[in-house]
């Protein structure tokens, strides 16, 4: 019986030993993944302060070297034997003017670092027509790249993708959008006879391509050259189909030039972006193409497009909110830090504007830090029951509160609220954005 008992006791005191061991190790492990976590946390955020701290020091840092240029050439003329120097030294010298801002001398310099350069060597002769696109003599940078020739030389065709993208966006600051487009398209051209190909570059000229094709088109449409701003608007679209700006545009001036070919456009983008686009218009173009089928004799295709026109009404009172016809208040705004935490709070009030009473609306938020989604909340804010009726009727506060980890105060003045609007979840609207404040404020209306 002894025996047994003292056996009972030392399983008892071994089983208690290896439970106080499991707790130990659980607290340590616990404990450690904790302080991992912690200071991987608080990495990231060194890292991201660093990031912010590189790009305000590559400025600050510009500013000092065009500074100090400013002060290296005030005391002597650089140029004076730039004529028996050697090319490293005229390219060296162009630069330390372009850096000052004195383009005369820049321009002298790369001339002659042009002349002296070897064969295959383009980098003086896209710093000299930088230059002189700064100086104004756009003709003379033309003339410069149009002077070389040799194409299969890969450094001579990515100076000259360069160089006429340099003087397209020269001409799309200075609102000349066709001379803008002009170029972009030489600039193409000689892009893609490169092998190899930057993806990030090639997307870059495609855009600008694009940008100058729909701001070229405004300008003629302005004019009343419809049919011309139609085929611009068709080469901007070959370099982006996907673009539902040009497609409105061109159903815009389609309901004029052929409102069949309008309504074509318009139904694409119902599905794609209704609160986008002006519901006016595209009832204007259904009556035009009705009346056209009704003219051809084509009774049944001319009454589809009059029952277009009584389903968009439905479906706009049903399922569209229009960002002209809501407009936002903030009641209050507040901002509390609670340890390494900040809870940020608003209210909100949403006024109708229409002519039309609102029986269905949700509005979300969105937190972000600049382009980074960090967060996001949804409130039904407008029922039957509860509805937002016509001309100026206001909701109740809508209220939201996002939590937030690690934040600094300096962090809170780049981070925003979104806000976007809908009756169906498809269709949102966005209708405005607020950036939040590095301290509480409170107002009232």
């Amino acid at each position: 019986m002894i025996k047994e008992r003292k056996e009972k006791y030392r399983k008892d005191k071994k089983k208690d030993f290896e439970n106080e061991l499991l707790g130990y190790l659980r607290t340590a492990t616990i404990s450690f993944i904790a302080a991992a976590v912690f200071t991987i946390l608080l990495s990231f955020h060194a890292r991201s302060e660093m990031i912010k701290n590189l790009y305000v020091q590559k400025g600050e840092r510009l500013k000092f070297e065009r500074q100090l240029a400013k002060k290296i050439v005030a005391h002597s003329d650089y140029t004076k034997s730039l004529s028996d120097s050697n090319y490293s030294i005229c390219l060296q010298v162009g630069r330390l003017y372009e850096t000052a801002g004195d383009y005369q001398k820049a321009e002298y310099a790369y001339y002659l670092a042009m002349q002296k350069a070897p064969n295959g060597v383009y980098t003086p002769y896209y710093k000299l027509v930088v230059t002189l696109i700064e100086l104004g003599k756009i003709e003379e940078a033309e003339k410069l790249i149009n002077q070389v020739q040799d194409m299969s030389d890969i450094n001579l065709i990515r100076f000259k993708t360069r160089a006429y993208i340099v003087i397209g966006d020269k001409y799309m600051a200075d609102s000349k959008y066709l001379k803008a487009a002009e170029h972009y398209e030489k600039a193409n051209y000689y892009y893609s006879r490169l092998k190899r190909q930057d993806k990030v570059v090639k997307k870059s000229l495609e855009g600008r391509l694009v940008n100058s094709y729909i701001e070229a088109a405004g300008v003629i449409v302005k004019n009343g050259y419809n049919r011309d701003a139609v085929r611009f608007l068709k080469k901007a679209l070959k370099y982006d189909p996907d673009n539902n700006i040009i497609k409105y545009r061109l159903a815009i001036i389609y309901a004029d030039l052929d409102p069949i070919k309008s309504v074509e456009y318009f139904e694409y983008l119902m599905e794609k972006i209704p609160q986008d686009i002006d519901p006016n218009v595209y009832n204007t173009a259904l009556i035009k193409a009705a009346n056209i089928n009704d003219i051809e004799g084509n009774n049944i295709k001319a009454k589809f497009y009059r029952y277009r026109i009584h389903s968009l009404d439905l479906f706009i009172n049903n399922k569209i909110i229009y960002k002209d016809e809501i407009e936002t208040y903030i009641s209050s705004f507040e901002v509390k830090k609670v340890l390494f935490r900040y809870k940020i709070k608003a209210a909100l009030k949403f006024q109708n504007n229409s002519a039309r009473d609102i029986n269905k609306m949700s509005a979300e938020f969105i937190l972000r830090q600049k382009e980074h989604k960090k967060d996001e909340k949804t409130v039904h804010c407008v029922s039957k029951k509860n509805p937002l009726y016509s001309n100026g009727a206001k909701t109740k506060d809508v209220e939201v509160s996002f939590w937030g980890n690690i934040f600094t105060k300096k962090d809170l003045v780049n981070y925003y609220i979104d806000i976007y609007l809908y009756k169906d979840p498809k269709y949102k609207t966005f209708v405005g954005s607020f950036n939040i404040p590095s301290k509480s404020f409170y107002s009232s209306n």
